[in-house]
């Protein structure tokens, strides 16, 4: 069933959206950094050291930043084969429960990695001599936005049951005509 368009869904949509900008511009900058490493270390020879270390962080940063995109979009590994053999009903209280197991289980990530990155305030980087919280901040960031995502989504399900009980409620109660 296709839902109408709903608030949900546009903010979902559009907070994906402006998600997968980000990992398009991480990943330009990744592809530049390393074309920019490959040019010094064959023709220019400047020995540049940074590139390395960029290529590291901007890598870390666009893959993760990859996750909430996938989680807008139900493309996590799932377990389809199996709920797609109980009744309909069934299948979409399976995914209500699953949704609010993966909302927990991101916001209790991104919580942790919220700590993680303030240990990181007094770590330095190797090459920049930059805070490694920096760096660290990419899981609670990436991870809360993974949490809103699969919150929209869990709320879809919510409105997609609703509308399922509402046409089918003639069904439900055993319509005697």
């Amino acid at each position: 069933m296709t839902l109408p368009n709903n608030i949900i869904t546009t903010t979902k949509n559009r907070l994906n959206k402006a998600n997968q900008m980000c990992v398009a511009i991480l990943t330009t900058l990744l592809i530049l950094d390393v074309w920019v490493g490959v040019l010094d270390r064959y023709v220019l020879k400047l020995q540049l050291v940074w590139v390395e270390e960029m290529a590291r962080y901007l890598m870390i940063w666009a893959i993760l930043m990859a996750v909430p995109c996938c989680t807008a979009g139900r493309e996590h590994m799932g377990l389809e084969f199996v709920t797609a053999r109980f009744p309909d009903m069934v299948q979409k209280v399976i995914k209500l429960c699953v949704g609010a197991l993966t909302c927990a289980f991101f916001f209790y990530i991104a919580y942790l990695g919220y700590a993680f990155t303030e240990k990181g305030m007094h770590q330095l980087s190797t090459v920049f001599a930059m805070p490694m919280s920096y760096a660290y901040a990419v899981i609670p960031v990436t991870f809360a936005l993974a949490g809103i995502q699969a919150f929209l989504v869990w709320l879809e399900d919510w409105y997609a049951l609703k509308l399922y009980l509402s046409d089918g409620s003639d069904h439900l109660q055993g319509n005697r005509s």
